[in-house]
């Protein structure tokens, strides 16, 4: 997950008038501690301060800014309790002292505390509303806990005050970005680097933009900034390693990733990327070494074990692959692809009766799995000991982010939010749809359908068959084949509406209705083909015709989107298919057009969601899919749950 920058937060000029009492003694001077302890503050020499504090506050405990002033000390070491008890002490003494609530509410929020947090940072507000610095400190506290729009809005907030602030323009894009406004982030990073071109962090996050763009020389010339103004920054050269693997400039990268290793000896994701580059360029004695490391510092890492396991088989060495292997099916015990590993493994060592054991463990594991995700799986993990792409900064290295990712990518076919196709009901059973406009729904009511109301609405090849109470021989012909459709009579419901498109294709509505008929007909067999394949049947539908059917439905709705898009159902659709089809990468570009045209279609933003997670791109993903949730979509909280936890 990125982080967000703090900009210091300056300490406000106290005036203590009683300080000054005593003052031949030194012992006695108020005054003199307390402006030393808030100098050492400034200075960063929080360890020194403490000791200068207490002698003050052992002399006057009534001195509420000294009880601050500790409190801050403590903060920045990280002392989060007795930093939160000495912002207690301070405004039980003055209640109306607006920076110990601030301070109070980033100490709740790093304890877990979210809505003590939230309510504390108002308090600041109530007392100084117009403080670019609590507005600051309060769109922080927002952003970390995920809720990026009020997080940008009071980023927003603090620019109208002072537009200045370069990390107030640094965590706004950041804002952006985690809301899916890559342009809206480069602006706001380029606008920090004009504002303070000497800080080292806006150049690395618009370098880690500009590689998720590939714009590789752009990225390149950032990081080079950046490392340049600050040359023990691990994440400016973990990130243009990331840039040069891309690049195919393995030796580059194995460079940079030794200098975050210089400067952080346990970072995880480093070592595991340089072991994958080490793998890939024939180095697999430094891989093995740095998989090894990586099993001491995260020991419960199931991949980390297979891995070595994988590639300790592929050199010769039995035992320690066995061992490996071993400790992965204890992680995991689940992880079907292992024991086939093992079974190799133990054929080459000549334990025949243990190698045809774990086989059918192996496969009946995966059996299991095929028979929970209803798709066809061939793996979950590539046992002839390829390792993994690299990963970024955004991604985790455990056993549950690696394990359910890779079950994500395997079952994502079964997940998919489904299109959204045309129904009739009663109107008293049609709820208002706030993604259909009034200009929409007055179309569908043009299709007049004797008091029935027409409508759009996600569809299920499950859904039940209803509305049995309508009399189809009172329907017109339009309506009655959409009846037929909503009661899965496909034969019925074609019939008619091909009739009607050859009788006029140039009305749009009836062409998509059409073109819906036809994709749910293919989803039933492709559902009715995945129950044969698991059932072990032999008499089943070729999956190469379900696709092809698919790909035509895809190039029909497109040649409806040039005409009517209606309001972003039409890209939407397009977008489903081609997941189904497996092309994702156009399926992303059609969920961005319906999302452009319609942002209020959740199923988009969570199917697009889906599309950036098993892509890798981790912060976009989750972005997305919370979106989905902000707009209804109650499948989506699942996968933010399992998958977006930071």
């Amino acid at each position: 997950m990125l982080k967000l920058i703090r900009y210091h937060v300056l300490l406000a000029a106290i005036v203590l008038a009683l300080l000054f009492i005593n003052t031949t003694n030194a012992q006695f001077n108020k005054a003199y501690f307390f402006y030393k302890g808030e100098e050492l503050i400034s200075r960063g020499n929080y360890a020194e301060a403490i000791p200068v504090l207490n002698t003050l506050l052992n002399v006057d405990s009534t001195i509420h800014e000294a009880w601050f002033l500790r409190g801050v000390a403590r903060y920045y070491q990280n002392d989060l309790i007795g930093a939160g008890d000495d912002f207690s002490k301070c405004l039980n003494i003055n209640p109306l002292f607006s920076q110990a609530y601030q301070y109070k509410a980033m100490v709740l929020q790093q304890l877990g505390k979210s809505a003590e947090s939230i309510e504390y940072i108002n308090k600041a507000l109530e007392l100084r509303p117009a403080s670019a610095q609590y507005l600051f400190t309060y769109g922080v506290i927002l952003f970390q806990q995920e809720q990026y729009h009020d997080a940008l809005n009071a980023f927003n907030q603090v620019l109208r005050i002072d537009d200045r602030i370069p990390d107030a323009w640094l965590n706004r894009g950041t804002a952006r970005l985690m809301l899916s406004d890559s342009s809206g982030a480069l602006t706001d990073y380029t606008a920090a680097i004009n504002l303070n071109p000497f800080n080292a962090n806006p150049y690395v996050r618009r370098g880690a933009l500009y590689a998720q763009q590939s714009n590789y020389s752009l990225a390149l010339q950032d990081l080079n900034q950046a490392i340049g103004i600050d040359s023990t920054l691990a994440q400016a050269y973990f990130t243009r390693a990331l840039v040069y693997y891309y690049q195919k400039q393995m030796n580059q990268a194995l460079t940079d990733l030794n200098k975050v290793l210089q400067y952080e000896s346990r970072n995880t994701l480093a070592l595991f990327n340089r072991a994958i580059i080490n793998y890939e360029i024939g180095n697999a004695e430094a891989a093995i070494d740095d998989l090894t490391r990586l099993s001491s510092i995260i020991p419960t890492n199931v991949l980390v074990h297979y891995y070595l396991a994988s590639i300790r088989f592929e050199r010769g060495y039995l035992p320690t692959a066995l061992k490996n292997i071993n400790k992965a099916i204890d992680i995991f015990p689940q992880f079907a692809k292992a024991y086939l590993l093992r079974a190799e493994i133990k054929s080459k060592k000549g334990d025949l009766e243990g190698a045809e054991a774990d086989i059918a463990q192996g496969n009946r594991l995966a059996q299991e799995y095929r028979s929970k995700a209803g798709n066809d799986i061939n793996s979950i993990m590539d046992s002839a000991g390829k390792l993994k792409r690299l990963l970024s900064l955004d991604e985790e290295l455990d056993i549950t982010s690696s394990i359910s990712m890779e079950q994500l990518r395997s079952r994502i076919l079964t997940i998919i939010y489904p299109i959204i196709t045309l129904k009739i009901d009663a109107a008293q059973n049609v709820k208002p749809r706030n993604w259909q406009s009034s200009s929409l729904r007055q179309m569908l009511a043009s299709a007049s359908c004797n008091g029935y109301t027409l409508y759009f609405d996600y569809d299920s090849i499950d859904q039940q068959l209803k509305p049995k109470t309508i009399n189809a021989d009172s329907l017109p012909g339009f309506c009655t084949a959409l009846l037929n459709l909503q009661r899965n009579q496909y034969t019925l419901a074609m019939g008619k509406l091909t009739e009607m498109v050859n009788t006029d294709s140039t009305n749009t509505l009836v062409r998509l209705a059409e073109t819906l008929a036809r994709i749910r007909m293919t989803q039933f067999v492709e559902s009715v083909r995945s129950k044969t394949l698991l059932s072990g049947s032999k008499n089943s539908v070729h999956g190469q015709n379900i696709n092809e059917s698919f790909t035509l439905a895809a190039n029909d709705l497109k040649e409806i989107a040039k005409v009517n898009d209606f309001e972003g159902i039409v890209p939407y659709n397009i977008g489903v298919i081609l997941m189904h089809t497996e092309n994702n990468d156009l399926a992303n570009e059609w969920f961005s057009k319906a999302i452009s045209c319609n942002p209020l279609i959740h199923g988009a933003w969570y199917n697009r969601g889906l599309l950036y997670l098993i892509s890798n791109e981790t912060v976009k993903g989750c972005s997305d899919l919370r979106k989905a949730v902000n707009l209804g979509n109650n499948q989506a909280s699942e996968v933010i749950a399992r998958f977006c936890k930071k």
